[in-house]
């Protein structure tokens, strides 16, 4: 009997070893798992802040390269204007309306000190609706 007692103890303290290895294994997994789920969440997560830093920055220097490229036209567009073209309003339109179909513009005016606008159509007054900052 001392033999079947033994026995039956073997196998009580294998079947509750079994027990706690397989609640390590299991909890283990658990935890491993969640550390897993917020290192791969913290990964996508970084991923994406340097994906729409780096779509900003190209964002960025397309919005400057086409201001640098819309400022360089404006100076050919003044560097090609003579004196003649100055000389009365009609070829002072006839300039501008020119300008706009080589360069491609929808508005090209010029404005006085006094907040007249001249336009390849005529003159406009509400230099205050456009928001514009002068020089003075």
């Amino acid at each position: 009997m001392k033999t079947n007692n033994k026995k039956i103890h073997s196998i009580q303290v294998a079947v509750i070893g079994g027990v706690v290895v397989a609640l390590i294994l299991i909890v283990s997994t658990l935890l491993m798992g969640q550390a897993a789920r917020k290192g791969t969440q913290d990964a996508v997560r970084s991923v994406s802040l340097l994906y729409l830093d780096e779509l900003a920055g190209r964002r960025e220097q397309v919005v400057a390269d086409n201001l640098r490229g819309r400022v360089t036209d404006m100076q050919t567009a003044l560097e090609m204007m003579t004196e003649d073209d100055l000389s009365d309003m009609a070829h002072l339109q006839a300039y501008q309306s020119k300008m706009k179909r080589l360069f491609t513009l929808q508005k090209f005016a010029f404005i006085d000190e006094n907040g007249l606008i001249y336009t390849s159509v005529g003159t406009q007054t509400g230099i205050g609706a456009y928001g514009l900052i002068t020089a003075r």
